[in-house]
């Protein structure tokens, strides 16, 4: 153990991250910091929805979740990657217990009929209330017009009906191998928040002040020989419970089919444009509108690469002096973000009273070279379409009026302000963790230098960055719906004809 771990253990100096690769080939990342009172674990395998085959759709939704020993452990997915969340307390043998529940996971899964069926019930109550949400169904809609992919958008009951507990064992076990995993770990490993604690009678303040001159308690230091046994400990951990667990045989899901968004121009506009309505007592309506967009590594889907050849994009920017950096992309598309948020929020809602709220936002995949935005309004029924052409005029003008230096200043200000409150918590750190020692351009340096990209970007970079969003009008897609009195339905075109429908489940879009 002593030779693998000084051979397969790098620690970086600036951040004290440190990364580890496990005997079976799985990768571990943690960090230090005395933040919460509890530590917190993100296990990922590459996989999620994308790898759902054509007729085993909604197959990897499998959920586990414990509360025991006052630690939790949730297992969910996404698009890209199925992923197990867990809390555990800092004290002794509150990240043993996880482990020790981690490796029964994988060793002896258990394959059980009846918790099959009651997941099987639970998704398919979830599909039931995605399409009685205004919000949900809406957004739903828009994914199904922007993807003929159905792996994208929300599974239906129909797909969940065909599952067997052999086709979810299959995809579950394709994606979850021990060769496979992606540890990622944020605790205070080295008690400093425990030191803090005891230096507080019962744990809170009883309004006794230090005497001048008094050591303050976040200042006292662990001796050096117990912060390494500390770290000694729970890298023998990692390896006993997580380390040790055989490869698997098992063949791995197909990772190799992200998802290509429709090509808007061949469409009709009807196609590109759906419009709903959902019986309620309370009047309102929301919208949506998207397009395609590249992943945070500033790569989209092949549809959208061939778009960029047209425009003879590139991220290789004029004078640029982060061109070259890793996160270069990924800054750019932020930035963005938050000064086409800006905008969004003072011409829609401020200027012209369209709209009770607006955003967007975009999808930033790490691993599948595809990618969307969306951009959503919030308004009365009478005023909606109104809001989304002045949406859609906020998103088409940062071509003709370009971000200006005072937008990227605030913009930079809002996202540093972000980083450095967000630095507080577990949660931020695992986001930051994630994905290292992945197949992505993803080093040490997108978590050390994200200040410095931030404060040296340009509006010349940002405005670049805009370049790469899909935005012409045979590009943009639209969903609309409506809250009120009247019957429920679903159609294409702006000026819809109503289609009762039977039961709000059968609101669905093909």
């Amino acid at each position: 153990m002593t030779a693998w771990r000084a051979a397969s253990r790098k620690v970086d100096d600036v951040t004290g991250i440190v990364q580890i690769m496990l005997p079976n080939g799985a990768r571990v990342n943690y960090a230090c910091t005395p933040n919460e009172s509890q530590g917190t674990m993100r296990i990922l395998v590459p996989g999620g929805r994308s790898s759902d085959e054509p007729d085993e759709l909604g197959s990897a939704k499998i959920e586990l979740f414990a509360v025991s020993n006052l630690m939790s452990v949730h297992l969910d997915l996404n698009l890209e990657f199925s992923y197990i969340d867990a809390n555990f307390t800092n004290t002794t043998g509150g990240l043993n217990a996880v482990l020790e529940l981690l490796h029964l996971l994988f060793q002896e899964p258990r394959w059980e009929v009846p918790a099959f069926v009651r997941a099987q019930q639970a998704y398919k109550a979830q599909a039931y209330a995605v399409q009685k949400s205004l919000e949900q169904s809406t957004m739903d809609r828009l994914m199904r017009m922007m993807y003929a992919d159905p792996r994208v958008s929300e599974a239906l009951v129909e797909d969940l009906n065909k599952l067997t507990l052999a086709k979810v064992r299959r995809a579950v076990s394709g994606q979850l191998r021990p060769q496979d995993l992606r540890i990622n770990l944020v605790a205070d490993f080295e008690g400093r928040g425990h030191s803090k604690m005891q230096g507080v009678e019962g744990g809170l303040s009883t309004g006794k002040h230090r005497e001048e001159g008094e050591l303050d308690v976040e200042e006292v230091e662990l001796p050096e020989a117990a912060k390494q046994r500390r770290f000694l400990e729970l890298d023998e951990a990692l390896w006993k419970y997580l380390g040790l667990l055989p490869a698997s045989e098992t063949q791995q899901v197909n990772l190799d089919r992200p998802p290509q968004i429709n090509k808007g121009e061949e469409l009709s506009p009807e196609d590109r444009q759906r419009t709903a309505h959902l019986e309620d007592s309370d009047e309102r309506a929301v919208a949506n509108i998207g397009g395609g967009a590249p992943n945070r590594w500033g790569k989209g889907d092949k549809y959208h690469q061939e778009i960029m050849e047209k425009k003879q994009f590139s991220w290789d920017a004029p004078n640029s002096q982060l061109k070259d950096h890793p996160l270069y992309p990924s800054t750019c598309l932020l930035a963005m973000r938050e000064v086409i948020n800006s905008r969004l929020f003072s011409t829609v809602r401020d200027s012209l009273g369209l709209s009770y709220d607006c955003s967007f936002d975009l999808s930033m995949f790490d691993r599948l070279e595809a990618g969307w935005y969306s951009c959503t309004v919030s308004a009365h029924p009478s005023r909606i379409m109104e809001a989304v052409s002045a949406a859609k005029g906020v998103l088409q003008g940062v071509k003709k009026r370009p971000i200006s230096e005072l937008e990227l200043s605030t913009a930079r200000r809002t996202l540093l302000r972000r980083h450095e409150t967000d630095l507080q918590s577990n949660e931020y750190w695992i986001g930051l963790l994630t994905h290292l020692q992945h197949d992505n351009p993803k080093d040490i340096s997108c978590i050390r230098d994200t200040e410095m990209m931030l404060k040296a970007l340009t509006w010349r970079d940002v405005q670049n960055a805009y370049l790469t969003l899909l935005t012409e009008p045979d590009q943009l897609f639209v969903s609309v719906s409506t809250a009120g009195p009247g019957s429920s339905f679903v159609s294409g075109g702006s000026a819809p004809t109503a289609v009762s429908t039977k039961a709000l489940s059968e609101v669905m879009v093909d």
